[in-house]
């Protein structure tokens, strides 16, 4: 699998999250609400016999929209690992596409079970729903039209970009942070941030290098810079309503056996080999 697939790494980033995100109680009532809340997800979800997943379709190989024979269907990395979840509880699994910044809100208003998205447990987010153990960590990346990339081979040569990334991610807030007098277009879909990038309205984009590598090969007239950006790597966990224990426990459970059984690398290897088959036929 590649080279950024974490092993042995399930089990301690949602550890610490959930300490520390716990560290704040509420009044005694809540805390009891929240505790009969707490194992009712999992009876619900099987109750109902959906497992009711929201997603960002455009992070190829991750999730991303393939129509074939005239159906349109969402598959991926992701989608895969969500199936498997959905056949161990018993369940069918629906997909719902929409922005990335509208995510946590579907979910921590119960209007979904389940976030995978290349997530990024993040302190913040984690005030509003609860992770699952991380199960991938990617690096970023610039991606450039191909016709500037020796223009940023260096970070002295990003310095002055005007950037666009998708709206609500770490990547957004690292070009803030760094780059504070930057242009910056923040996005909801990716394919915005490509359209901005061909016409000439921005000089880069900050994604994670699987996908970045994957838009590269639909885009001949796109490269990745060479340039080391130093961002902090990006770790995906699974999200879910806050109170719901027993559903993270049994995400978790299931991430480690996927991984332990190498299905992990299967699904990855098997979305990533779709993915350029299809852009291969194209």
């Amino acid at each position: 699998m590649k080279k950024n697939m974490i092993k042995g790494f399930v089990g301690i980033m949602s550890a610490v999250l959930l300490a520390a995100c716990g560290a704040e109680a509420e009044t005694t009532n809540e805390s009891s609400q929240a505790a009969e809340t707490a194992g009712d997800k999992i009876a619900q979800i099987q109750e109902a016999g959906v497992l009711n997943m929201v997603t960002s379709a455009d992070w190829p190989p991750y999730e991303w929209h393939l129509i074939e024979n005239g159906e349109d269907k969402i598959v991926g990395f992701d989608i895969a690992i969500a199936e498997y979840i959905a056949a161990e509880l018993g369940v069918e699994l629906k997909v719902q596409d929409m922005d990335f910044d509208g995510l946590i809100p579907a979910v921590s208003t119960g209007k979904a079970d389940m976030i995978m998205a290349g997530m990024n447990p993040t302190p913040d987010r984690a005030k509003s729903v609860d992770f699952s153990d991380i199960y991938i960590l990617e690096t970023d990346v610039v991606m450039v039209r191909a016709e500037d990339a020796e223009k940023y081979s260096t970070l002295e040569g990003i310095e002055n970009m005007k950037w666009a990334t998708q709206k609500a991610t770490v990547q957004e807030d690292f070009i803030k942070e760094t780059y504070p007098e930057s242009y910056l277009q923040s996005v909801g879909q990716w394919g915005t941030a490509i359209l901005s990038l061909k016409t000439g309205k921005v000089d880069g984009i900050l994604m994670v290098d699987a996908v970045a590598e994957q838009y590269v090969k639909q885009n001949p007239d796109l490269a990745i810079a060479t340039a080391p950006i130093e961002s902090t790597p990006n770790s995906s966990a699974i999200a879910v309503q806050k109170g719901n224990q027993d559903l993270v426990d049994k995400i978790n459970e299931i991430l480690a056996e996927l991984e332990e059984s190498g299905k992990l690398d299967e699904f990855y290897d098997e979305n990533t080999k779709l993915m350029e088959e299809k852009v291969s036929a194209e």
